[in-house]
């Protein structure tokens, strides 16, 4: 199966759905801030023939509302961005999504992107779970020859960067513990839009092997650094 996801523009017709189930949001919650209980939210003004006490107080409700979605859609509007850049989105796919100027995205959000490498980056907390819908059972720092398997996926990793990444970091409990060389062309499909990498030998690098990766630029981590983990889940790509 393809990892690949269609997206469409925002056509008037959704943008007319979209419309409608703002304002039956909204107008819901303005009727419960006015005391008037939830009931069926209604899809046009609330002003004719309530009198102005009523109207008054669910106008002011509706405020209050909107004002507190205006500032949750930009808390949105910045995670998404980020998380997009993150994942591997180009500057002008942001751009284009939010309708503003490349240059204005590069300001606002190029510190996401710092590079053109990008390494896979597995973080998760020192524990064991068991995983009944996992083929591994068993996962995270499970220890052993185990080891291995539980780190090398399955992860949602998209196509751009199982073309260029070189190497997969793991980390546990903030900081970086293992570090694999991922061999060429070895990624494969562990589930729908999940996939699985293959170390080159089967096995996490030497401490060697991961200072010579370092000092030659390849490897923007090692451990013993800090690697917090980050909100959508244990694997994200570091850009560097």
């Amino acid at each position: 199966m393809s990892d690949e996801v269609k997206r469409r523009p925002l056509g008037g017709e959704d943008r007319g759905r979209l419309h409608l189930a703002v304002d039956d949001l909204t107008w819901t919650w303005a009727r419960t801030l006015a005391g008037l209980g939830e009931g069926e939210a209604p899809l046009t003004p609330y002003d004719a023939g309530h009198g102005d006490e009523c109207t008054q107080a669910v106008r002011l409700a509706r405020l209050t509302v909107l004002k507190h979605l205006a500032g949750y859609v930009d808390l949105l509007t910045e995670q998404d961005a980020v998380s997009a850049l993150d994942h591997g989105a180009g500057v002008e796919e942001v751009a284009e999504a939010l309708g503003i100027t490349r240059q204005a995205v590069t300001k606002r959000w190029g510190h996401v992107r710092q590079g053109e490498r990008v390494a896979v980056v597995i973080s998760r907390r020192n524990r064991v779970r068991e995983h009944a819908d996992d083929p591994r059972g068993r996962v995270g720092e499970v220890g052993g020859d185990a080891q291995y398997d539980n780190d090398r996926g399955q992860w949602p990793v998209g196509r751009t960067v199982r073309a260029k990444a070189r190497y997969a970091v793991v980390a546990v409990d903030g900081t970086v513990r293992r570090v694999y060389e991922i061999a060429p062309d070895s990624w494969e499909e562990a589930g729908p839009r999940l996939w699985r990498f293959a170390a080159v030998g089967d096995r996490a690098l030497t401490a060697e092997e991961i200072d010579a990766a370092y000092r030659a630029g390849q490897l923007p981590l090692r451990p013993g650094d800090a690697c917090p983990t980050r909100i959508g889940g244990a694997y994200r790509p570091h850009w560097f």
